[in-house]
């Protein structure tokens, strides 16, 4: 993220400093020390010398197609905190603009890192990235993890990355404001690690690759990219759209041999490394009741058979508290291993009535994510919460797995003799790199 918010801007350096972004575009604005320090010397060279060469030799592979702009601060006026100028603003590179710009930046005066880092927000705006190349801390006043935290809440998707230049953060001022933002804070001691920082933030994020495998339903039939275990025609169908599939036979995936209605995507394939499985679905899990309410499933998972299975699931306890539950369930070799989180209830200031009305109205999307050896649920409402002002995404604790096998598979039942409905509307195979 830090790499492609500064691609995002520095190649955007405009030849025309007047020019002013197109509305919702994002940019980077590079903000350079131009205080009296600078002139300190690192091997004998002056820092300012070391930091227009290594912004030089990034800029040199910046992307074209990528906004940037430049900043410097303390380079017109001995001590005068207000002495921060906007050179370029955000916009296409031109390098000879830059080159020159930089070489005008003559060091004298203050260090306002966070009224320039302020002032550069405005000029990138949402989605934007500043970075400080900085060889002091702020002493104009400004409280730096205060404004990152402002920033962080006041400008969507903003995140500011600091290179700390021959300088201790000790106190931890420059790291703060980076991180509170999302951003990055590193440290350089010298030319060769200066110019590797700015190397490592404008190397451009990887485009985020679409799934590997899709299914929308939109047909007549499963067709022949699915297998169904133990099939009972009266308890599915394909339908505008969606896979719809109720209970036939109390169980779960992973319950038993011969549970029935287990859908196996046999034409997908899960990639050697990371992934995300995920489903979207819509549930009628019932009604709420007094003494509890119908013990309703809905999973996603990969399943090979019960004793090599691993699923993430929403489960409606159907106790006297009427529980829902958020879990993931492994099985491997026949050795079970579980997390799990309650996500409702009819206590506690939940309006149970409601969150079934959204399940079955506005569906939800439930996931297993796997990163190395572990794995993740996470259910993902669709603009809905479980409580006014809780999160829209909840995730289980990780399990530790050390090999999964089978198929993507999907799943909705009862454990009891009452009838649940499902409608599964979308499948994917996302590959995480």
């Amino acid at each position: 993220m830090f790499a492609n918010r500064f691609m995002t801007g520095l190649i955007g350096f405009a030849a025309l400093a007047g020019t002013a972004m197109a509305q919702g575009e994002s940019g980077t604005m590079v903000v350079l020390d131009g205080s009296g320090s600078m002139w300190g010397q690192i091997d004998g060279t002056a820092k300012i010398e070391i930091a227009r060469d290594a912004i030089g030799r990034m800029m040199a592979d910046w992307p074209d197609g990528q906004a940037i702009g430049l900043m410097a601060y303390g380079h017109r006026r001995e001590g005068d905190c207000n002495d921060i100028e906007t050179l370029l603003r955000p916009g296409p590179l031109d390098r000879g603009a830059v080159q020159a710009a930089l070489d005008a930046v003559t060091p004298r005066g203050k260090t306002p890192v966070g009224a320039s880092v302020r002032t550069a927000a405005d000029l990138v705006g949402e989605n934007g990235s500043v970075i400080v190349v900085t060889d002091g801390f702020e002493n104009c006043g400004a409280d730096l993890c205060a404004l990152g935290e402002e920033l962080a809440g006041a400008v969507s998707g903003f995140n500011a990355h600091v290179i700390g230049f021959d300088v201790e953060d000790a106190g931890g001022q420059l790291a703060c404001l980076a991180e509170a933002t999302g951003g990055r804070y590193m440290s350089a001691s010298d030319a060769s690690s200066l110019t590797g920082a700015l190397e490592q933030v404008s190397e451009p994020e990887p485009e985020p690759a679409g799934p590997l495998f899709v299914d929308e339903f939109e047909r007549a039939e499963l067709g022949p990219d699915w297998t169904v275990d133990t099939p009972d025609p009266s308890g599915f169908i394909v339908d505008d759209g969606a896979l719809v599939t109720m209970t036939v036979a109390p169980g779960y995936m992973g319950d038993a041999d011969d549970q029935p209605n287990i859908f196996r995507w046999t034409g997908a394939e899960f990639p050697e490394g990371d992934w995300d499985l995920s489903a979207d679905f819509t549930a009628r899990m019932g009604e709420v009741q007094t003494l509890g309410g119908r013990r309703a499933i809905v999973q996603v998972g990969r399943h090979a058979d019960v004793d090599n299975t691993i699923s993430a699931y929403v489960y409606r306890q159907g106790n006297s508290n009427d529980d829902l539950w958020l879990r993931l369930r492994a099985i491997s070799g026949g050795t079970e291993t579980r997390a799990e989180v309650e996500i409702a209830g009819d206590l506690r200031g939940y309006d149970l009535a409601q969150i079934l009305r959204d399940f079955e109205e506005k569906g939800a999307r439930l996931t297993i994510s796997k990163r190395g050896r572990d794995y993740v649920g996470r259910l993902t409402m669709n603009g809905w919460t479980m409580q006014e002002g809780g999160p829209e995404v909840i995730e289980t604790d990780p399990i530790q797995v050390l090999r999964t096998t089978g198929d993507p598979a999907l799943f909705a039942g009862t454990l009891g003799s009452e009838q649940t409905v499902a409608e599964f509307d979308r499948i994917e195979i996302m590959e995480v790199k």
